[in-house]
C-alpha cells in the first residue's frame, strides 16, 4: 500500500541538531533582510527579500513571488549565504530567467506550522499576514498565478502541507527532499525517537489530542480536490541517506491518482548543499515558467 511505504531511514535525519547557522551580511544586489509583525507569532519575523534587476527602474511593473521555506539548519539568509539568490539575481539580469520577487521567511524550530497548542501559529502567518505583507509592500501580481511556494527538506515538507491546506494562495508547488510521509500518531512508532519528539512538541503529545491528521500531507491530499488546485514538482537525489527519493516518487504517485497534477525529478546527490544548490536554481526556472507577468 503506498501510504505505508515501508520502513523509512529517517531516524538519523530528525536526530540531526539544529546546528546554529551565522547570519552573514547581506550585500547581494537586490537582497534586503526585513521584519514583518504577526499576531500569530511571538514577536516580529524576519525574511529575506529579493527584488529583481528592474524593480526599480521599471516602478510601474508588478511581478510574481516565489515563497522559499528553508530547512533545518536555516534561516532568512540562507539563499543569501548559499549565493543562491545571487545566482538568481544574475539569471534574471541577463535574461536566463524571468523576472520575479523571492521571498524567504525564517522559521527555525517551527517546521512553519501552527502549534497545537495555540503558542505559535506559523502557517497561519505564511497564509495570512506574511502573502498580506508583501502584497502591500512589493508591487506583486495579485492571485495564485502569480505566486509559488518552495522549500527544502523540513520546509519542503511545509510547502506542500500550506499548500494543501490553502489550495486558492500558490499556482505552483515544488519540494526538495521533503519528508513527505504519513504522520498519524500509529505511525510516528515507525520513526525515531527525535521525529517522535519534534512532531508531537509541535502537533501534540496525546493520542486523542493532536493535530496530526490535520497536517499529514497524504490525509490532507485524500479525495479532496475535483481537479487539480496547482502544478507540483517533487524533486530529491538518488543517494539521499535518508530514502527521501522513494519517498517523493511514491508521494508523487499518489498527488497524481488524487488528481493533482504532479511531476517527480530524481537526480544523483545526497541530503546536502551540494544537491539542493542546482536544483534550486532548477525548481525557480520551473515556477517562473509558470508564473503569470505583467507585460515588460
Amino acid at each position: 500500500m503506498a501510504r505505508r511505504a515501508g520502513t523509512l531511514r529517517l531516524a538519523s535525519f530528525f536526530a540531526l541538531s539544529a546546528a546554529a547557522a551565522a547570519c552573514a551580511t547581506v550585500r547581494d544586489p537586490g537582497v534586503y533582510l526585513e521584519t514583518v509583525s504577526s499576531k500569530s507569532l511571538r514577536k516580529p519575523a524576519r525574511y529575506l527579500v529579493l527584488k529583481p534587476p528592474s524593480y526599480e527602474t521599471a516602478p510601474s511593473r508588478r511581478y510574481p513571488v516565489l515563497y522559499f521555506l528553508h530547512d533545518g539548519y536555516g534561516t532568512e539568509a540562507t539563499l543569501a549565504r548559499r549565493g543562491i539568490a545571487r545566482e538568481l539575481f544574475d539569471r534574471m539580469r541577463d535574461g536566463r530567467l524571468p523576472e520575479f520577487l523571492v521571498v524567504a521567511p525564517g522559521g527555525r524550530g517551527t517546521w512553519f506550522s501552527d502549534f497545537h497548542d495555540g503558542s505559535l501559529r506559523y502557517e497561519e502567518f505564511l497564509a495570512g499576514d506574511l502573502i498580506e505583507h508583501i502584497g502591500s509592500r512589493y508591487r506583486v501580481v495579485p492571485g495564485k498565478a502569480g505566486r509559488g511556494i518552495t522549500g527544502i527538506s523540513m520546509g519542503a515538507y511545509a510547502a506542500v502541507k500550506t499548500a494543501l491546506k490553502h489550495p486558492d494562495l500558490f499556482g505552483s508547488v515544488s519540494s526538495l527532499s521533503g519528508p513527505l510521509v504519513p504522520i498519524s500518531w500509529e505511525d510516528l512508532e515507525r520513526y525515531g525517537s527525535r521525529m517522535r519528539s519534534d512532531l508531537r512538541r509541535i502537533f501534540g503529545d496525546s493520542p486523542q489530542d493532536n493535530s496530526l491528521a490535520e497536517n499529514d500531507v497524504w490525509e490532507l491530499a485524500r479525495g479532496r480536490f475535483e481537479a487539480s488546485p496547482f502544478a507540483v514538482r517533487l524533486m530529491a537525489g538518488t543517494e539521499d541517506p535518508y530514502g527521501l527519493a522513494g519517498v517523493a516518487a511514491q508521494f508523487g504517485t499518489f498527488l497524481n491518482d488524487q488528481g493533482i497534477s504532479t511531476t517527480v525529478v530524481l537526480s544523483p546527490g545526497e541530503h546536502r548543499w551540494s544537491y539542493w544548490g542546482q536544483a534550486l536554481i532548477e525548481v525557480c526556472g520551473w515556477h517562473a515558467n509558470r508564473f503569470s507577468y505583467d507585460s515588460p
